[in-house]
């Protein structure tokens, strides 16, 4: 009898371990296999989570790349495998054992749903801060997704080492912030439909504020916002941000700016102070320390 409990434990010892429950969303999912063997990441900033945890060969295929000059044939060596999000034949094609999307746009309906994929056996995980009802402690939710993904990839100790870059990244930027009055900073995102900003609910709010300024519609309680010449021209920020995204370049919206007969007489505009930064860097990720950084020095050298 000794022998054979012996003999069933050393085969459960050496059995892989078939299953994790995890929670994301305010949810507990489950991951079929652990860990994934072929993910694939819906959105650049997902693919670049998955990557900096040091996942790569597990990274199966990539879609819907932002950033404008991003390759759109392999990403850091992985398979695009759409320009935007896939239909569910060419994402089921991957053979997928887990999911990860950066908006909730990512899982349409039916079997591309996470309750559809759950249904097929595909896990799923969506980036906390496009979750229904997340906090607006942005960085807190990256924290959490490192965390949470660490765990599920086995890639904990590399999960602590981005954290704790992030929050070292987030002091040396604290540390170049000393304006007596932060500057008023207009973030552009899009002007296809609009002059398309984004409110206190936003992500560039945090991301401004950890560098040491101002989002201009701060205190507008919502995520998106779009304003009029005229308001933009009353209030006259210190300094625009402009999103550089395949569907909405810098460089359009630079010209835009420039050539309208109300936006051209902005300050910021006159005087040059306009930066370009990429989309993905507007984007609760894991280098949004690095970004913070990197734009509170930006800010700092402007004239």
């Amino acid at each position: 009898m000794r022998r054979l409990c012996f003999l069933a434990g050393a085969l459960l010892c050496t059995s892989p371990v078939l299953a994790d429950d995890y929670r994301n969303c305010g949810e507990t999912w489950h991951l079929p296999v652990s860990p994934p063997s072929r993910i694939v990441a819906l959105n650049q900033h997902a693919a670049d989570l998955v990557l900096a945890l040091g996942a790569g060969p597990a990274l199966a295929g990539v879609a819907y790349l932002d950033d404008t000059g991003t390759p759109q044939s392999e990403y850091f060596g992985v398979p695009v495998i759409s320009p935007r999000y896939p239909s569910s034949e060419v994402l089921y094609a991957q053979k997928p054992d887990l999911v990860v999307g950066g908006f909730a746009t990512a899982f349409g309906n039916g079997v591309t749903s996470r309750s559809g994929l759950e249904r097929n056996g595909v896990a799923s995980y969506l980036l906390e801060s496009a979750c229904n009802g997340h906090s607006l402690d942005y960085f807190e939710l990256i924290h959490n997704d490192l965390s949470t993904l660490g765990a599920l990839l086995h890639k904990q100790q590399r999960a602590r080492e981005l954290s704790d870059a992030m929050d070292a990244d987030l002091e040396k930027a604290k540390a170049l912030t000393h304006l007596d009055r932060p500057l008023s900073v207009f973030y552009l995102d899009s002007e296809v439909n609009g002059l398309d900003s984004e409110g206190r609910r936003g992500f560039v709010t945090n991301l401004l504020a950890a560098a040491g300024a101002r989002n201009l519609f701060a205190d507008i309680n919502q995520y998106r916002v779009t304003v009029s010449r005229e308001t933009l021209l009353a209030t006259d920020p210190d300094v625009i941000l402009l999103a550089d995204a395949q569907w909405s370049p810098a460089s359009r919206k630079r010209q835009l700016l420039m050539q309208d007969p109300v936006l051209s007489t902005l300050r910021a505009v006159r005087e040059g102070r306009m930066i370009d930064i990429p989309f993905t860097h507007l984007l609760p990720t894991v280098s949004s320390g690095r970004v913070a950084l990197e734009l509170a020095e930006r800010l700092r050298a402007l004239p």
